[in-house]
């Protein structure tokens, strides 16, 4: 018992002999953050480059110091692979665009860029290899992906939109006659263009998702439907007041098509809503997304007069003030 006693005395010594100034930020080495959508279709490649940081400030003010967000240098390639042999590779180099907006210093530095030199390749390639070597980081940062299916949307009137009385059919097919493969999520977007008489006639335009997970059927087809196209746009364009009036020019329909690792990263934030942990990545040694998005379009469109008819005078869309002749 007397020994006992004399322990906790040795220990209360050493304990309060101690500083109690807490050291609540343990400094961690920077962890590469990497995002690079592929769309083998582009002519240029762009991929951003930051990494993690630690202070004992703000993190909103040290986001604002360029040093601590992204590295001076990196050996960043993207390699074209046919089956189990590298066939190509196309190198990225620090481009002069800047990361905007957010909180990020507006300098150049987080992305790079690369020509595509895939492009007349005549061998078929099934997948990517993205693999950068960065001063500082012991190892190599790198993601693989397989290649999806190039794809096109038509329409049987590709020239004008027809919602009347059947809804607009569109389809999707293989570019070239295959199955379209390694799709996961389609999602159907539209470009909206119109004038505003402002003194003159000024062009503006609004663009929006009409579907987030498309289903097509067996046949390749979907629909897009009067009553969701006409509240999309009167969700994106603002009521008129007595001095406004529009008129409509054109429209696109833009498709585009994601691998599964694409909707694998969407998906963590609709599951799990938890923004303390990086979203579910692929990247190996460090976080963030390397993905393949592939797109087609339906360009200029027009408007038959019926669905014209519908959106200057539609209970909808009447208040958005689209005059009544086109």
């Amino acid at each position: 018992m007397k020994n006992f006693g004399l322990y906790i005395l040795a220990l209360l010594t050493v304990l309060t002999s101690c500083s109690n100034d807490l050291d609540l930020i343990d400094p961690i080495n920077p962890i590469p953050v990497v995002y690079c959508q592929l769309n083998p279709d582009d002519s240029v490649f762009y991929l951003t480059l930051t990494h993690s940081f630690s202070g004992d400030s703000s993190a909103f003010d040290m986001a604002r110091e360029p040093n601590r967000i992204f590295y001076d240098s990196a050996d960043i390639r993207l390699e074209a692979w046919t089956d189990q042999y590298k066939v190509m590779e196309t190198r990225f180099t620090p481009s002069d665009k800047t990361k905007s907006p957010g909180i990020f210093p507006q300098v150049a530095g987080y992305c790079y860029q690369a020509p595509n030199v895939f492009l007349n390749f005549s061998q078929t390639i099934t997948s990517y290899r993205l693999i950068m070597n960065i001063p500082g980081v012991a190892d190599p940062v790198f993601a693989r992906i397989s290649d999806i299916s190039a794809f096109l949307l038509s329409a049987e009137n590709e020239n004008k939109i027809m919602l009347y009385p059947d809804n607009f059919k569109i389809d999707m097919h293989a570019k070239h006659g295959f199955i379209v493969h390694g799709i996961k999520r389609f999602e159907l977007v539209c470009t909206f263009r119109y004038q505003e008489l402002e003194g003159s006639w000024v062009d503006h335009s609004v663009t929006f998702s009409m579907g987030k997970n498309i289903q097509f059927g067996s046949d390749g087809n979907d629909f897009i439907y009067p009553d969701l196209f006409f509240n999309k746009l009167g969700a994106n364009i603002k009521p008129v007041n007595d001095t406004i009036v529009r008129r409509f020019i054109s429209l696109d329909l833009i498709l585009l098509g994601a691998d599964k690792y694409l909707v694998d990263y969407i998906d963590t934030y609709v599951n799990t809503g938890n923004l303390d942990l990086p979203p579910l990545g692929n990247i190996n040694n460090g976080y963030g997304l390397f993905t393949m998005m592939r797109k087609s379009k339906l360009e200029n469109m027009d408007l038959d007069l019926q669905t014209y008819d519908s959106l200057a005078q539609g209970k909808i869309t009447k208040k958005l003030g689209f005059v009544k002749w086109h």
